[in-house]
């Protein structure tokens, strides 16, 4: 059955859900330039991405269809973590299915990662910790690439974020190389507070 936002159910991650968070991953990483790295990493490298970002008291969500498959995942991760003064700024992820693209699920998976972002202590379930004042996050940031021979000459997804409340405010020109080309990035940036 393909999902659609009604028949979908979103639920905090937990590491049983990696190996189809890993192929949605895989598929990106072989076939496109939303994401800069050029070969898929061991499953490992993901269970300790995920464990990262609950010890540092983020979300990571799940979507899951009418058969408990995951169509798509969305989390949030320190920017620049090694350095303190960024405590306030995370980096988003969110990914869906490639079977499962523009379908609803995006928005889905955005709105309640800046839902849990803004009021976490209403969502226990999705924090296995809850961040001091002083680490409350502030500035949520969405950096892509630009795939010029995608969606909207690879804009599209620029317009997606700015639909939900994102500002771009910076360009990075020629910042990757994969599959032979040079690729540009964009940063967007949600204030929470």
């Amino acid at each position: 059955m393909t999902p659609t936002a009604s028949t979908l159910r979103l639920l905090p991650c937990n590491e049983n859900f990696i190996p189809e968070i890993y192929n949605i991953y895989n598929h990106y990483v072989v076939n496109t330039v939303i994401t800069f790295a050029l070969t898929t990493p061991p499953q490992d490298e993901l269970v300790q991405s995920y464990r990262s970002v609950m010890s540092q008291g983020l979300p990571f969500t799940v979507a899951l269809n009418d058969a408990d498959e995951v169509v798509g995942y969305s989390y949030a991760a320190g920017f620049r973590q090694a350095r303190k003064a960024y405590r306030h700024t995370v980096e988003l992820t969110l990914m869906c299915h490639p079977e499962h693209t523009q379908k609803g699920i995006g928005p889905l998976l955005l709105k309640k990662l800046i839902e849990i972002l803004r009021a976490p202590e209403k969502f226990p379930e999705y924090i296995t910790r809850q961040r001091s004042d002083d680490d409350r996050v502030k500035a949520v940031l969405a950096v892509m690439a630009v795939d010029e021979t995608g969606w909207k000459n690879g804009l599209g997804l620029r317009d997606f974020y700015v639909k939900h409340g994102f500002e771009e405010v910076g360009h990075l020109r020629k910042v990757g190389h994969k599959f032979d080309r040079w690729i540009d990035t964009r940063y967007l940036q949600l204030d929470l507070w």
